[in-house]
Order: C-alpha cells, then structure tokens, then sequence
C-alpha cells in the first residue's frame, strides 16, 4: 500500500489550484480523495510560483492534517523540505492537480500490497490545458523506491515543473494506463467553459450505474439542478435527510384524505421526498461529508417514510369505507417494511461493526457487493433494484384512477416476499463466507 503522496500544484497561467468545483477546490478535492485513498502524509509543492492562497489551505483545513506545504526555493532547510525528503525514501506517489480522480480507482490504484516493481502513470486521453502528453506532469505517477531519489534533482532543477514532468514521463519500463471519466476527468483548461465541462462530469459521476432509467433520467436530473444550487452553501447533507423525512411523513398523512385529490397530493410529495433525499448523498459525496450518523439517518428515515405511506395507504382506504381487510393490509405492509429494515440493517450497520462509515448498496455494503462472486453479485443486484424506488411512480399513477387498493394489496404481499428473499439472500452469503477458508485451504 503506498500511503506517501507529493502533489505538484499547477502553474498559474494553465490550471489554478483554488477554482471551486463541486463546493471544494481543486487542491481541496484532490487532498480529500488521496487520503480517503489511503495517503497518511505527503508534501503539496509549489513549482511555479508562489501560492499563498494554496500555502493558507494546505495550513489551516484540519481535514488536511497529513500534508505540509512547500515552497521549493524559499523552504530549504524547513520541516516541510525535511518532509519532502522522508516522503522520498521508499515509493510514493505523485498527484496533479491539473484533473478529478476518482478515489475509489486511486485506493484500488494505491493498494498494492507487493513493493512496486515498475512505475505506472496515469495519463488523461487528451492532454490538460493545451499540453502535449509527454510535456504534461501525468495525473497519478506511481514511483518505485529505487526511482524516487532520483526525483529529488528534478524536483530542485532551475525549472522544476518541466524537468519534473519530463523525468516522470521517461521514467523506463512505466505501465501507462488512460482511463476514462469518472475515474479521471482532466481539467483542460481555466475558462468558464472548460471548468463547466469539468463539473458536469463531476456531477454526472454521481449517478449510480444500478440506478432505474426513470431515476437516472428524472429524479437524477432534478436532484443533481438543486444540489448545484446547495453545494456551495452551508446545508449540511444530514439537514437535507430531515427536509426530506418531513416531506415524506406529510406525504403519508395526505394519503388518509378522503378524495383522489389528496391521493395524488400525497404521491406527488412522496415524489418530491425521494428527489431531495437524493441531495443529500450528493453534496456528501462532492465535500466528503459522509458520515456514519449521516447514512444511519438516511437509512432509517427512508424506512419510515415508506413504513408510514404504506399503513397509511390501507389506513386511508379503510377510513373511507372499503372495509377492514385494508386496515389489514395496511399493517401487513408496515410490518413487512419494518421487517425488511431491520434485517438490512442488522447485515449493514450492526453486523460490520461500530466504527467508520458506512457506504453501502442496498441490501449489503459496497465492500461485500464488490467482492462477490458474480452470481452472488447478480442476486445482489436484483435486490438493489427491486427495493429502488421506482414504486412512487406507481403509487401515483394508481391515485389518479382511484386505483391505491391495488397497491394495497401489492405492498402488503410484496414486502414480505422480499423479505425472504433477502434472508435467503443473506444466508447463502453466509454459507459462502464460512466455506471460503476451506476452499482456500
């Protein structure tokens, strides 16, 4: 695992440091994403020029506690060239703030667990900011022990940003890899087009593969238009899990109304709810602001949004006379939803432990879900799309006709057959997970 990092800043004349994109800066974001990646210390260096705002960054975010700043040419001498200098004794990685990686492809591109037999750059498919590939410092270079001393002299030339570049692109035997977005999106350049260009595909970044067509290509597209308008105000993801709890529950006591128009009301909130629940993760993703609090509020107040609509649905059919089998049916589908959550959240946030945050897709964490056999990981993906939430779409195209004793039925049922197909989800990872080290062994 490489855990050291020097991270070049950028000329000013090509790409500043400072541009805030997604609510963070350039240098701010790059810093976030390496030690998400796994870097525990590393030096942010000034070649080009002095950067007092970056210095200032670097000085005062408690988030960056792991790296130093330094000006080469004014700093010899200093703690931090004495740092720079630890961080060149054994492999390191060199990091550019001339694009937008991807953390989880730099942790899996830092965690390494052999000492680096050969160099590997990472290169973007059209070089940032007008630059020929091989003038341009690389996104990501990946420096073995015997070659980092070596970039000490290019790193203290009289012209560090190009002698820095050229010794890393000539570096010999070096594995080249070109990814595409998300996992790099290169900053081509400092106008207003071309950062725009860049934060779109940021944004674009956060819709999730597994999500539905109509997720992807509505909801998405609202919920990415308002958190571009949030991301860089002080709401906080956990304040917006409240907004959209509220909404939810408001949306569930519409649904006890005795005319269609409250129905559809209801729905139509209950649609709003799940667009700004989507908020949410997004601005904690672009500011790495997830927490553990954070995905237990989000979890458990989905939970009871849905647990609400669903007995209010039976309950409101009840109320206005279509006999106690929807009462019924109500508290069957309540049940069957509190059932369902407490066995995700018993695999998901109890059974992992207490510590850390929790990320995860639906009904097992990210971290499980990545390294199941594919079979497993297809049954686990069929899951995570039957418990998406396109069923709001349903429940308000059955409101317009009067139609919610349909989904009465369908909830109160549906529930519980997802139930046992999560526990027999859930037992046959569990049977797989205890035969593994025998069939290692």
């Amino acid at each position: 695992m490489i855990d050291k990092a020097i991270v070049v800043l950028s000329a000013p004349s090509r790409v500043r440091p400072r541009v805030r994109l997604g609510g963070l800066s350039l240098l701010q974001r790059l810093l976030y994403t390496a030690q998400w990646a796994g870097i525990r210390r590393g030096v942010v260096l000034a070649l080009a020029a002095p950067d007092p705002d970056a210095e200032r960054l670097v000085r005062e975010d408690p988030k960056n506690s792991g790296f130093v700043f330094l000006e080469l040419g004014r700093s010899k001498g200093s703690a931090a060239f004495r740092e720079l200098e630890q961080c060149l004794q054994g492999e390191l990685a060199v990091l550019s703030t001339e694009c937008i990686l991807d953390r989880v492809f730099l942790r899996d591109l830092l965690n390494r667990p052999e000492p680096l037999a050969r160099p590997v750059l990472v290169k973007s498919k059209a070089p940032a900011a007008g630059a020929e590939n091989t003038e341009a410092l690389p996104a990501v270079s990946l420096v073995p022990a015997g070659a980092a001393s070596s970039l000490k002299g290019a790193l203290l030339s009289e012209e560090p940003m190009e002698a820095t570049a050229k010794f890393l692109n000539s570096l010999p035997d070096s594995e080249c890899l070109e990814p595409g977005e998300p996992a790099l999106i290169p900053i081509r350049g400092s106008s207003p087009q071309e950062l725009g260009q860049a934060q779109k595909s940021l944004f674009r970044s956060l819709i999730k593969p597994t999500e539905s067509y109509l997720s992807k290509n509505l909801e998405r597209r609202i919920s990415l238009s308002i958190t571009k308008r949030l991301v860089n105000t002080a709401v906080t993801p956990n304040q917006i899990s409240l907004v959209s709890i509220c909404m939810g529950l408001v949306s569930g006591w519409l649904f006890l109304g005795p005319h269609r128009l409250h129905h559809v009301a209801g729905a139509l909130l209950l649609w709003l709810s799940s667009v700004i629940d989507g908020c949410d993760g997004e601005i904690a993703r672009l500011k790495f602001q997830e927490s553990r609090i954070g995905s237990v509020l989000d979890f458990l107040g989905d939970n009871l949004v849905h647990i609400v609509v669903f007995f209010c649905i039976g309950f409101g059919l009840y109320r206005g006379g279509e006999g106690s089998v929807y009462l019924a049916l109500g508290i069957l589908a309540a049940l069957g939803t509190l059932a369902t959550a407490s066995a995700v959240f018993w695999r998901v946030f109890l059974k992992g432990g207490s510590e850390g945050i929790i990320t995860f897709s639906t009904p097992v964490r990210v971290e499980e879900a990545a390294s199941a056999s594919d079979g497993l990981r297809r049954k686990i993906e069929l899951a995570d799309k039957i418990s998406n939430r396109d069923f709001i779409y349903l429940i308000l195209a059955l409101s317009l006709v009067n139609g919610l004793w349909i989904y009465a039925w369908l909830s109160a049922f549906g529930t519980f057959f997802y139930l046992a197909y999560l526990l027999h989800l859930y037992r046959r990872m569990g049977l797989l997970s205890r035969a593994s080290p025998a069939s290692s062994a």
